[in-house]
């Protein structure tokens, strides 16, 4: 009986002792969100990725994984509605508390989409600007600026200690440690892209403002406004003589655009086109893929401008 006994609280101690030692499920929207709080959990625990690297983040359709991925989270890190436009409905159902919204983190940078002179564009495109602007008014590739990964980074670890307390000092000095890798990194970039900073470039589609102006970098040629936007005939044909009236010799275009659409701008002309990843789909998850990103990209746009 004694025996019995004894078993039986060693049982119940053990499934305390798994209590106390569980760790919060954690779902983050794209990769390189996904690497600042994989870095925040380092020795805790692993957050889950939602859009894996042929998911496209404003088209994709939820999944049965990708569902109970998320029924199962206590907390799920988004860009906002108008970045992630799948989720928008199932998000609508996560208790307060449990979602964290990064483009609404208060004091980040955030840029609006550029103004497009719509006395210079035809009716259709106007059409279709328009349509864009009903849906934001918010450019949200805000990871690109260095700066609001440090905010980001503060804040979801307050969100981490609030829903797992006993780790409270584990997730604290992981904090200090991004800290200080995202200013190397900011310090790094800075100094690598200071002699390119006078240098124009053009890009397909308007996405890189963060970057541009978090290193201080001339505004590009932007062929279309957004991603998405129509190239028109209209468009081309600008783009090809702004191109050429100002020397530009490096093209920017995003995995999405096609040879040929890349051809139709650079052909005849002394340009050397680039194809840019800005979510770093290929590279691998985890916490180095924020800043493998970052580095890839401006060794890219250096080696561009150069």
């Amino acid at each position: 009986m004694i025996y019995r006994l004894l078993l039986g609280l060693t049982f119940l101690l053990s499934l305390n002792n798994v209590g106390a030692q569980s760790t919060p499920n954690v779902v983050v929207s794209i990769k390189p969100i996904h690497s600042i709080v994989s870095a925040l959990m380092e020795d805790v625990s692993r957050p889950q990725l939602l859009l894996e690297s042929s998911d496209s983040a404003h088209t994709f359709h939820l999944k049965p994984s990708q569902l109970n991925l998320l029924s199962n989270a206590d907390l799920i890190i988004t860009i906002g509605d108008d970045f992630e436009t799948g989720l928008k409905k199932t998000l609508g159902n996560i208790k307060d508390g449990s979602h964290v919204i990064v483009s609404e983190i208060n004091d980040l940078h955030l840029h609006n989409f550029r103004d497009v002179d719509i006395n210079e564009i035809n009716k259709d495109e106007k059409d279709e600007h328009t349509d864009h602007d009903e849906h934001t008014d918010f450019d949200l590739h805000l990871w690109l600026d260095v700066d609001n990964m440090k905010k980001t980074a503060q804040y979801i670890n307050e969100q981490l200690i609030k829903i797992d307390p006993n780790n409270s000092t584990t997730y604290r000095t992981n904090l200090v440690n991004i800290h200080s890798r995202l200013k190397k990194l900011k310090s790094e970039l800075d100094q690598q892209i200071a002699p390119f900073r006078s240098e124009r470039f053009a890009i397909y589609s308007d996405t890189l403002q963060y970057f541009e102006k978090s290193f201080h970098l001339q505004k590009p040629v932007i062929i279309t406004p957004y991603h998405g936007a129509r190239l028109s005939i209209y468009r081309a044909l600008e783009a090809r003589n702004k191109m050429k009236d100002l020397k530009i010799k490096c093209l920017l275009y995003g995995p999405d655009n096609t040879s040929k659409k890349v051809n139709v701008l650079s052909e005849g002309l002394p340009i050397k086109a680039v194809n840019i990843d800005i979510l770093g789909a290929k590279l691998d998850a985890g916490s180095d893929q924020y800043f493998n990103l970052m580095e890839g990209f401006s060794s890219q746009l250096v080696e561009c401008l150069g």
